[in-house]
């Protein structure tokens, strides 16, 4: 995979982390008539594995670009 690649795929990952994040909180919770928390919760998690791929793809373009 060339180097220029590294950082398109860390860009997308960038920005699919920060979509999930400002989605969760663009959708926000409520609280139902029965005292139920509604939330979409599992935009959490998935904004934080992509931050963390989107910096394990910086890394690794930085370390394939110190090494040629």
């Amino acid at each position: 995979m060339s180097k220029e690649k590294y950082l398109g795929l860390s860009l997308v990952f960038f920005v699919l982390s920060g979509g999930c994040l400002f989605g969760y909180h663009l959708i926000g919770a409520s609280v139902d008539t029965e005292g139920f928390l509604i939330e979409p919760f599992a935009l959490i998690p998935l904004g934080w594995i992509f931050l963390l791929l989107g910096l394990v793809t910086i890394g690794a373009y930085l370390w394939i670009s110190k090494k040629s």
